[in-house]
């Protein structure tokens, strides 16, 4: 996940007092227990997940950490407007090789670039649905081994990939005619694009040079994708409606769950 240098505090409390805290010890044993070994997970009729020994679930974890406390913001950057730095309905980040933070910066139709303390570097895009132009742009990502963008906008359907150098001059389009709407946008340790439809819940691993590598179908554990993180070549896929985190393998085998309504309602994004 990307880090604003946002001082976030999650420590949480416990109750220690009496025969609930060696209940939440145990709950706490069986989670790390299920968070060690894959498990299969499916949703259940009320689309929620379930997990097949339903006394090891990692819902536990909301059982164990039900108090947070609030979080602390260190600083921000960025204000209403269409000048330079500002913003105007951003929709989706990422950090750049230098911890650059990378917004897309969606009703200005551009990619703004920030040093991590949040001084505006540079910005690029011009409104238009022509190759090299910006529509609407929703998701930007990052090759680490050359600095590239990847970025999905609207373009003149309802989702476009184009990949643009380091310097945001316009290199070449990427067809993804198999897609519909882009919600999820990221780039794996190995160099390869992940890009997440929410329309027919799916992950497409498509290569560099835009060629489909591979593709699995998530709508088994994800009712509605809102967004992709990955960490050591593991899909982290937001899930809206079912208010959590699915993680997965990157050949598509679910993991385990994080989150549910009460402690991650209707998570949007990364």
């Amino acid at each position: 996940m990307a880090n604003f240098h946002v001082l976030m505090s999650n420590s949480l409390t416990e109750d220690r007092a009496g025969p609930s805290f060696a209940k939440q010890q145990q709950q706490q044993q069986e989670v790390e227990q299920a968070l060690q070994a894959p498990a299969q997970v499916g949703l259940n009729n009320n689309n929620g997940y379930c997990l097949p020994d339903a006394n090891s679930s990692v819902n536990s974890l909301s059982a164990v950490h039900s108090k947070a406390t609030p979080m602390k913001i260190g600083w921000k950057f960025g204000c209403l407007g269409a000048g330079n730095g500002q913003l105007n309905a951003p929709n989706g980040f990422c950090l750049g090789i230098d911890e650059d933070i990378i917004v897309a910066d969606s009703k200005n139709h551009r990619i703004a670039v920030y040093a991590k303390m949040g001084a505006l570097k540079f910005q690029f895009g011009d409104a238009g649905k022509r190759n090299g132009q910006l529509f609407y742009p929703r998701k930007v990502a990052v090759f680490q081994h050359n600095g590239n963008f990847v970025v999905c906008d609207r373009g003149n359907g309802r989702s476009r990939m184009q990949i643009f150098s380091k310097c945001g001059t316009y290199m070449f389009k990427i067809s993804i005619r198999f897609m519909d709407i882009v919600t999820g946008l990221a780039v794996s340790t190995k160099g390869h694009i992940v890009a997440v439809d929410s329309v027919s819940p799916t992950v497409f691993v498509i290569s560099e040079e835009g060629m489909l590598l591979h593709w699995f179908d998530c709508s088994v554990f994800v009712r509605e994708p809102s967004d992709i993180a990955i960490r050591d070549n593991v899909f982290y896929l937001c899930d809206m409606k079912a208010h959590g985190v699915a993680v997965s393998k990157d050949s598509g085998e679910i993991l385990y769950r994080i989150g549910n309504e009460r402690v991650s309602l209707l998570p949007h994004g990364h």
